[in-house]
């Protein structure tokens, strides 16, 4: 007996899935391990103009799964956008957008705020109850402490989105929370290891296309510029990549940094960048709702070469009355044999 794909979306906490249920064409998620915010879009038949438009801003969460295996919740977040389509002949559609990241609340005002000599962790929790926002930050990123942080003219989503890029991190904004976690290291902020997911050949992988060796974003080391006041002089803080296949050349960032501790957090970051983006490519597999950006996908059953382990940086859930439902992952960071044939 075949399994049969599940859904469950609530709207301001009422479960609209069997009202949507005759009428629901297309649902799509997309989470994104470098953007601030997922997104959510369903559209239904709406010949009749059968269902009432939800409510400005209500909150909306969707779960996706099998009836074998049960539910699992794959976003939250308000709605953004609603937009009815028809054409004579050609029937009446209406289009549901949502966004994670609550887009009419404080974290998109703009502010100015500094902070001397305060680890991130507190920066982040200070910043994220100016917008409405309990923060989490994962430990090791909690403990950078730096002389001056600083608001100038940005919102919420911005600052910790910029001090993730500083700092090595992923910032996210789930429904009304939000998460500062280590980018490359496949934990949560708790510290607990995420899911990873199997696409294997014969069983639930559908296609693939994967380059799990690119070559023009490798460097063997990253270097950094900054200027010691009290030297009077320019210095550089380098960082080797790791990449013992890579070429010779070094990666010098673009901007300088205040200081030595932030030259060395530029140089970190600008090193995971390099070693992220050394392959990628995209798979498509039986939809899992268990897929998670910053977790990883295990290839097995492709060849020799291809198989091995792919950090997920994006997931896009879909589920249709043509083609069921899948699960489309963005796959960057080989590891763990990808990428080397040793035949």
């Amino acid at each position: 007996m075949s399994d049969q794909a599940l859904y469950r979306i609530t709207v301001d906490g009422l479960d609209v899935s069997e009202r949507f249920h005759p009428l629901l064409i297309n649902l799509r998620v997309h989470l994104a391990a470098e953007r601030v915010s997922d997104t959510a879009e369903i559209e239904l038949d709406d010949t009749n103009g059968r269902i009432a438009l939800p409510r400005d801003g209500a909150f909306m969460t969707i779960a996706l799964g099998w009836r074998s295996s049960g539910l699992s919740l794959v976003f939250e977040g308000t709605v953004d956008d609603v937009k009815s389509r028809g054409a004579r002949g050609a029937g009446r559609t209406l289009h549901i957008s949502a966004k994670s990241a609550e887009t009419r609340g404080q974290g998109k005002h703009n502010q100015e705020k500094h902070w001397d000599r305060k680890k991130l962790g507190e920066v982040m929790a200070d910043a994220g109850r100016l917008a409405g926002f309990p923060v989490m930050v994962d430990p090791s990123l909690a403990a950078i402490e730096r002389e001056w942080w600083g608001m100038q003219a940005e919102s919420f989503f911005h600052f910790g989105h910029r001090l993730a890029r500083e700092t090595g991190g992923v910032f996210k904004v789930f429904g009304r929370r939000a998460i500062l976690a280590k980018r490359n290291r496949g934990l949560s902020v708790s510290g607990a290891v995420l899911s990873s997911v199997t696409a294997a050949w014969g069983s639930n992988l559908i296609n693939w296309d994967l380059s799990p060796v690119v070559g023009r974003p490798r460097y063997k080391s990253v270097i950094a510029r900054w200027y010691d006041m009290k030297a009077g002089k320019w210095k550089r803080e380098k960082v080797d990549v790791g990449d013992q296949s890579s070429a010779t050349a070094e990666n010098t960032t673009r901007f300088t940094e205040a200081d030595q501790e932030e030259a060395k957090g530029s140089g970190e970051n600008a090193k995971e960048a390099t070693d992220r983006n050394k392959g990628e490519g995209s798979v498509l597999i039986d939809g899992d709702p268990t897929a998670t950006p910053e977790g990883l996908c295990i290839m097995t059953g492709t060849r020799p070469g291809i198989d091995g382990a792919y950090r997920i940086d994006a997931v896009d859930h879909e589920l249709s009355r043509r083609d069921g439902f899948t699960t489309q992952l963005s796959l960057k960071q080989p590891q763990d044999g990808a990428g080397s044939d040793s035949r």
